[in-house]
């Protein structure tokens, strides 16, 4: 595998889904601009901290669902338009295809966590939040760490199974785990002091940031070998 051939295979599901184009800039400035706006209003109408941190929220809600869905837009268009046959003529190698996607997705989490990042500074100008600049940061880094674990394991998937495949794989997996916390919670066991006990220990941030790194790199490497090996037992 060749770095070349991964960055040029980046660059070229940039191209096709238009990441640095103009519509989609403007696309990702709206998000600043208006919270911008809404800091403003806030501010002027003397707005509580509470209404703030929920027009944040869901700015970074918005966020962690584009930042995987963007790349993983590359797999679906191959699918649905019936030309992923097409990357066979493309000369670059099964293996650097598969990085490059995966790099590709590195850009898009990291462009997403700019943009919250800047939303953050409009909403934590003038101490607007409770939590201050720091506390105002913390979800960039949280966006960041959510869409690379959720993309990574999406996008290997995505080798494997069709798109509708997936859609019912994740409604099983989120009724199960419903369905596992509520026979969890019949147990007589103290979940809120093991909770209690789990939030205490991360609320050193050292401990929690370097959880966080491990979480992501071993994520990111294990789907990307996945991906890997899903894609060159692959006919195309």
């Amino acid at each position: 595998m060749r770095w070349s051939s991964v960055v040029r295979q980046c660059r070229f599901d940039c191209v096709r889904v238009d990441l640095f184009g103009l519509s989609n800039m403007l696309f990702m400035l709206l998000f600043p601009v208006l919270s911008c706006v809404a800091a403003l209003v806030l501010t002027v109408t003397g707005a509580p901290g509470q209404v703030a941190v929920s027009v944040y929220g869901g700015v970074c809600g918005m966020a962690a669902v584009m930042s995987w869905m963007s790349a993983l837009s590359v797999n679906v268009a191959e699918e649905s338009g019936g030309h992923r046959a097409m990357n066979g003529m493309i000369p670059i190698a099964r293996t650097s295809q598969v990085a490059g996607r995966f790099l590709f997705l590195l850009v898009t989490c990291a462009m997403w966590t700019v943009d919250v990042m800047a939303c953050s500074v409009f909403f934590a100008f003038g101490d607007m939040m409770d939590s201050g600049w720091a506390g105002a940061m913390i979800p960039s880094a949280v966006i960041f760490a959510f869409s690379l674990i959720v993309g990574s394991i999406l996008m290997a998937f995505s080798y494997r199974f069709t798109f509708r495949a997936m859609m019912r794989i994740f409604v099983v997996v989120i009724v199960g785990l419903y369905a596992s916390v509520a026979l969890l919670s019949r147990l007589p066991f103290d979940w809120q002091g093991l909770l209690q006990g789990v939030a205490d220990f991360m609320s050193v941030w050292w401990r929690a940031a370097l959880i966080a790194v491990v979480l992501c790199v071993g994520v990111y490497c294990i789907s990307a070998a996945l991906a890997i090996r899903f894609y060159r037992a692959k006919e195309l």
